[in-house]
């Protein structure tokens, strides 16, 4: 029998953990699953189950992203006994009324005709500590001291060979990865260090800039199969070396040097590790310098943010998780390959499919990786589970209250469900824990009405489309104009961003019904981008499609997107106010918000986010 594969109902009881070993809850969406207490609970509700339904849904739980097999499942639940399939069928259509799913493939336990269930949403398991033994609770107490502050600078390529061009950026990358998942560090993103590289590396530049404690700078020496990596780790801002490692090693083992130099960081910062972070940097190699290979190339690859890039990117991480099928990170990276592909590819709508799984994969293979729960928050908010990456991010942020990309994707998952303050409070946290930290909130200020902290947020990046909204919005026109003709010959051509900019700029023009048809012929495509969505109902009220604006607000309210403040307050979307179905639309976005506000504090938000 494989090893996801369950042979007995101890698996159910957790009786097979022995010795000092605890049976965890488990967090999912915005439920908590006991299995020692036998609760299920959503906020402070307990939802009451019959015993076998409830030993079901911890089969499940305890195997997310799996295809849990019938015969299994019934071997598990009924041991001794002869029972029929339909006992198993009842206990499934119980557990799927009870969470929330209406169909057999919805949001918590999918159906795989003939074969069996899989339970979809990511998994956490959370450990009690009333029941650790007291020798173990230590190693899961959070580190006294302050989080150190560490960035890795590109390394510089001495010896030209462009066939391993690619580690200068990629392998500090995947050491700030690794890094990142431990409490006691706070990583700068490996974009910010490539700008702080450029020229002749300063310490004092680069600590005041990055706001970071340590450094890492090394230098890749290539000479024919043999390649020479040294690195150093310097203090900041004085410039204080603390270590200095020197690898020789052949261009086919570059994992070794990756998994000894995070270790050897570890040991130089004397880091108090829990044991999940221990497990966790265990996790973070692959099991082949082939597979590592791969992914290295992939994440050089994928920076170039356009189709063919991420196509050669998907083919490399393909190549990695065929090598090694049990490297988390390259299954969560490849899902983000192939979500890019389905939103803006023309590869066809199985590229979802195929993005979903790769990332139950990586839930599945290590359920702490950040870098899963990061990349997880688009797609999840798009397929109108905000609520739900909400709840997980919370949970993640927990234990890893230093990592600011957790608290970048809170931002969108809470403007998803309507909570505005609440993403303003993670931006700040975010900001709070790295000044250069790039969220979304310019999105969360404008529909909030706050126009002018909205442009000032956005406008510091290369924009697309919101600054221009702005612009028009507050009567800056022919600014808003200059802008969309500059983009349309930009080489902005994918799908529902491309409609904004034309639709917006027909508008401004005064051809309100080329507008309208535009946006239209957009919504009848099957894309999910729900915040796209709202940006083109808010043209068709401008535009004087007040019926089709509200519908289709009526619409994004089912599909996982909140907006009353903006309903109520935008200039754009006032004359909706006066439609007779109007106080029925906000009332149902109002309940919806009030649900997730709800899951927001049964999961501690005001907490991790103070």
């Amino acid at each position: 029998m494989g090893p996801n594969r369950l042979s007995a109902a101890a698996a159910v009881s957790g009786q097979e953990l022995t010795g000092s070993e605890r049976v965890p809850a488990y967090s999912f969406g915005p439920f908590r699953l006991l299995p020692r207490e036998q609760v299920l609970r959503r906020g402070d509700r307990i939802l009451p189950l019959p015993p076998k339904a409830f030993e079901t849904l911890v089969l499940l739980v305890r195997n997310p992203g799996h295809l849990m097999l019938k015969g299994d499942l019934m071997k598990a639940l009924w041991p001794d006994s002869f029972v029929e399939e339909v006992n198993l069928a009842n206990n499934i259509s119980l557990l799927r009324k009870t969470l929330g799913d209406k169909t057999a493939t919805g949001s918590y336990i999918q159906t795989v005709p003939k074969l069996g269930y899989r339970f979809v949403p990511a998994v956490t398991s959370i450990w009690g500590r009333g029941s650790a033994p007291a020798a173990s609770t230590p190693t899961e107490e959070a580190p006294a001291a302050p989080a150190t502050r560490f960035i890795a600078l590109p390394f510089h390529l001495l010896h030209g060979d462009e066939s391993i061009g690619f580690l200068g950026r990629s392998l500090p990358e995947a050491i700030s990865a690794s890094l990142a998942g431990l409490r006691s560090m706070t990583v700068r993103s490996s974009l910010l260090a490539a700008r702080l590289a450029e020229g002749q590396p300063d310490p004092r530049r680069i600590a005041q800039e990055a706001e970071v404690d340590l450094l890492l700078a090394g230098t890749i020496l290539c000479d024919g199969d043999q390649v020479r990596v040294s690195a150093e780790l310097v203090q900041a801002p004085t410039g204080t070396l603390i270590a200095s490692y020197v690898w020789q090693t052949k261009r086919d083992n570059i994992l070794e040097i990756h998994d000894s130099l995070v270790h050897r960081i570890v040991e130089a910062l004397m880091l108090r590790l829990t044991e999940r972070e221990r497990r966790t940097l265990n996790h973070d190699v692959p099991g082949s310098a082939r597979a590592y290979e791969f992914y290295l190339r992939a994440n050089h690859v994928q920076r170039g943010r356009n189709l063919e890039n991420i196509v050669l990117a998907r083919d490399l991480y393909r190549e990695c998780v065929a090598e090694d099928p049990n490297y988390a990170a390259a299954w969560a990276r490849l899902g983000r390959c192939y979500r890019f592909l389905e939103k803006f590819g023309e590869e066809g709508p199985e590229n979802l499919e195929l993005a979903q799984w790769a990332f139950h994969r990586a839930f599945a293979l290590n359920p702490d990786l950040s870098i899963a729960h990061n990349l997880y928050t688009q797609i999840e908010a798009d397929l109108g589970n905000a609520q739900a990456a909400m709840a997980r991010l919370l949970g993640h942020a927990e234990t890893h209250p230093n990592d600011p990309e957790l608290f970048a994707g809170l931002v969108q998952a809470c403007r998803f469900c309507g909570l505005l303050d609440e993403s303003v409070a993670a931006h700040q946290r975010a900001q709070r824990l790295d000044s250069k930290a790039v969220t979304s909130v310019a999105h969360t200020f404008f529909l909030q009405g706050d126009y002018e902290r909205a442009l000032e947020s956005y406008g510091a990046k290369a924009g697309y489309y919101l600054d221009a909204a702005i612009l028009a919005l507050t009567g800056r026109e022919a600014e808003a104009s200059g802008l969309l003709v500059q983009r349309h010959y930009s080489g902005v051509r994918t799908g529902w961003m491309r409609t904004l900019i034309a639709s917006l700029g027909a508008s401004l023009e005064g051809d309100h019904s080329r507008s309208v048809d535009l946006v239209k012929q957009a919504l009848a495509q099957p894309a999910r981008d729900p915040e796209v969505k709202f940006y083109l109902a808010r043209h068709l009220a401008r535009d004087g499609a007040h019926a089709e604006a509200l519908e289709t607000i009526r619409d994004l309210a089912t599909e996982g997107f909140s907006c009353s403040t903006a309903l109520q307050r935008d200039p754009w979307l006032q004359p909706l106010s006066r439609l007779p179905e109007f106080q029925d639309v906000l009332d149902a976005v109002l309940r919806r918000e009030a649900d997730a506000r709800a899951a927001f504090v049964a999961a501690n938000g005001n907490r991790v986010l103070s």
